[in-house]
């Protein structure tokens, strides 16, 4: 579908590309990987053409039609959120407006004879265009995506310039979604959403046609979606046939080999030199010394591959241990501007407890851990931190409180306590700041240093309980494991915010989940808490059936009851819209009859004799029309509620 043949990019003296051939094929499904810098949503600039390469050149298909989602610099054209995501259906819209253009011209009696038939016959023609390309799709697919992305149906005619620059992402993918281009680049679109929208988007992205590229730090997220890997380094692409789980252990692999033609190289180069140095002066080995030193010169030298920094490891400072319990939130609720936000919050944390807080966006989990930490007061309610409970806070906006005249080390030294001064050097080397990186200023850092410098200044403070909200966004998969294995050796207690499924997974032993303003508690891991999730997923857009369990003998015959009144529930609502379809579907094809006795009628040219009926006649057919839109969509909707149902029934 696309070649870049030798493709090499340069800003100034800085390569960023340099000689790289790449094949981007149909219903390939690729994550382009690489650390913060290296050039990956250049590279989806260069595919889409919005910057030119400095050599070689990039062929597409005379079909291809890229979607691409930016991090940033989303554009919008359309007022409300329902209007910019169904604009995706423009050939659709279009069609609809000249057919609203040629009702009204109808209506103007002094359009007579063959002026009038022509108009007609574009309307009829029209129309039968409108029905080939399923004109009554666009509510109905608009509507699933959006409240797929998270949104609610009051959200649908607000205007997008009321919403977070995050929420105007989730506008602008869900555009991109229902434009189903037959290429997907996708730059980061999990950092600004919820578990739910994840786990959606997932669902959604398994049934979609396209060729697809992720650059991801949501190695989850990678994994469930990609069958190809693109290793972006020092300008060169690598290409890995597999998902993230097996990039990683392949390129340890490569890794290995690599070191072991390293060493065999050298051995074999050091054999030659002491031949060399041993018979150099000697004229009867002259010409063979002479051609090991013409090898020498020729021989391709091997490379040790760089260390990784998987060998970095960095400890939090722990205080004196804390009292039994850490944290005790009783009946907190909190509102803005008259909203509620949540309430009756009752939560605790035990001393050495790892606990997650997760919900939709927008549900108060950066509010209440405010709350928590006494950035903000809850408008009711107690929060008592247990006895000898030192706590340190972290959230984004720290990284925007940083000094922006400083350079890494002096901002970290300004918080360092004398004693720790001697260890600041390696601190930032943990966070991937090393060698001439710490002379830097902050103000040139991009979002994700910053936030990796705001987690090295926590390091300098000893506490025995950390509340950290949203620590890995924008950080890489290596620095994300990084930060996981000092938590798992932290011996204070946790309560941390986070979408990151990968990251929470094996760290936390208790999830909170606020949602619809109360707090839901599930003890367990995270993935025993994220399989519920996903099974309630299924079950809800009964978009992927659910595999029946056996339960136990103590749950069976706790849970038979239930069973039984859930089935007859499911019955009952089966039947309701079975029934509903029926008389939607009896309502369409009467409208559809009148709509043909109409169009017969309008073949009819005494008709524009009588000004007042052929007037009557077109409101009529408009009406119909209309009406039959709406009809379309509600049995749409109605038929999927059915279908969802019946699979939920088991059939």
């Amino acid at each position: 579908m696309i070649r870049l043949n030798d493709v090499s990019l340069a800003f100034g003296s800085k390569a960023i590309f340099d000689n790289i051939s790449l094949h981007i094929r149909r219903n390939d499904r690729i994550g382009l990987i690489g650390p913060n810098g290296t050039g990956k949503s250049t590279l989806f600039k260069l595919i889409c053409k919005f910057i030119e390469p400095s050599a070689g050149d990039l062929v597409c298909a005379k079909d291809t039609n890229i979607g691409y989602l930016p991090q940033e610099g989303f554009v919008f054209k359309k007022k409300t959120v329902f209007e910019e995501a169904s604009s995706a259906f423009e050939d659709i819209l279009h069609l609809r407006s000249q057919i609203d253009t040629i009702h009204t011209r109808l209506d103007d009696l002094s359009i007579r004879g063959e002026d009038h038939q022509l108009l007609l016959d574009q309307y009829a023609h029209l129309q039968h265009q409108l029905e080939v390309i399923n004109g009554a799709k666009v509510d109905a697919e608009t509507s699933k995506v959006l409240k797929g992305m998270g949104f609610k149906e009051s959200d649908f005619e607000k205007s997008i310039g009321t919403f977070s620059g995050g929420w105007q992402m989730r506008v602008a993918l869900s555009r991109l979604l229902l434009q189903e281009p037959n290429l997907l680049l996708l730059d980061e679109p999990t950092n600004h959403l919820d578990i739910d929208s994840i786990l959606w988007l997932e669902e959604y992205l398994k049934e979609y046609k396209g060729g697809l590229i992720i650059i991801s730090h949501d190695r989850t997220f990678l994994d469930r979606n990609i069958t190809k890997v693109w290793e972006l380094e020092k300008g060169k692409i690598y290409e890995y046939h597999g998902n993230y789980s097996f990039y990683e252990a392949e390129k340890e692999k490569r890794a290995e080999m690599q070191t072991a033609r390293y060493v065999n190289q050298q051995k074999k180069i050091k054999e030659v030199e002491r031949f060399i140095e041993r018979f150099r002066a000697k004229n009867t080995k002259a010409s063979q010394v002479q051609s090991r030193i013409l090898m020498l010169e020729k021989m391709e030298k091997e490379e040790l591959p760089e260390n990784t920094t998987e060998q970095v490891k960095f400890k939090f400072r722990t205080s004196k241990q804390s009292g039994v319990t850490v944290l005790d939130v009783k009946d907190v609720s909190h509102e803005y501007g008259g909203r509620l936000i949540f309430h009756d919050i009752c939560l605790s944390i035990e001393r050495g407890e790892r606990v997650a807080l997760v919900g939709q966006n927008g549900s108060g989990k950066s509010t209440l851990s405010r709350i928590i930490a006494g950035l903000e007061q809850p408008h009711s309610g107690t929060i008592k931190m247990g006895h000898n409970v030192l706590f340190d806070y972290f959230a984004q906006e720290h990284a925007e409180k940083l000094n922006s005249g400083n350079t890494l080390l002096q901002e970290v030294e300004s918080v360092a306590p004398f004693s720790m001064i001697p260890q600041v050097r390696h601190i930032l080397g943990a966070f991937l700041f090393s060698g001439d990186d710490v002379f830097k200023t902050v103000s040139v850092l991009s979002g994700g240093e910053k936030s990796r410098l705001s987690l090295a200044k926590m390091l300098l403070k000893p506490t025995n309980f950390l509340i950290l909200d949203e620590p890995t966004n924008h950080i890489d998969i290596t620095t994300k494991r990084i930060l996981k294995n000092a938590l798992l050796e932290y011996a204070g207690s946790l309560l941390i915010v986070s979408h990151d499924r990968d990251f929470l997974d094996g760290l936390v032993s208790k999830v909170y989940e606020l949602r619809n303003g109360n707090i839901h508690v599930h003890l367990g891991s995270f993935k025993d808490f994220l399989e519920k999730k996903t099974s309630d997923l299924h079950r809800e857009t009964g978009e992927v059936k659910t595999k029946a369990s056996s339960p136990s003998k103590v749950e069976e015959s706790g849970s038979q009851k239930k069973q039984y009144l859930l089935k007859k529930e499911h019955n009952a609502r089966k039947r309701k819209l079975a029934k509903e379809v029926q008389n939607i579907e009896a309502k369409i094809a009467l409208l559809e009859t009148q709509k043909k006795e109409l169009d017969h009628i309008f073949l009819d040219p005494t008709l524009y004799n009588n000004k007042e009926k052929s007037v009557e006649i077109n409101k009529q057919h408009r009406t119909i029309i209309q009406e039959l839109n709406t009809l379309y969509s509600r049995w749409e909707i109605a038929r999927t509620e059915l279908e969802s149902v019946s699979d939920n029934c088991g059939e």
